[in-house]
């Protein structure tokens, strides 16, 4: 049984391990959905995994700005919606 935390996603990440990284971050939300590290991170590696071009100037400024529990829900919403 494997223990999945932020250093065990952050070693993913380093290695590479994009997806493996992800999951990890979303098994974390979902035992803690008020998980503020883990939703950063989320948002941050499906942010890059999904690149930026054409995006709605909109979102990219909440991206940017993201300071409240409100803020990084939208994004989520966004993200995964």
């Amino acid at each position: 049984m494997a223990i999945n935390t932020s250093t065990l996603a952050s070693i993913y990440e380093m290695q590479g391990h994009t997806e493996e990284a992800i999951v990890i971050y979303e098994e974390m939300i979902k035992r803690d959905p008020n998980n503020a590290e883990a939703k950063s991170a989320l948002i941050r590696l499906k942010t890059k995994k999904h690149k930026f071009s054409g995006v709605n100037e909109d979102k990219l400024a909440l991206f940017v700005n993201a300071t409240t529990q409100s803020d990084y829900q939208k994004l989520e919403q966004w993200l995964l919606g």
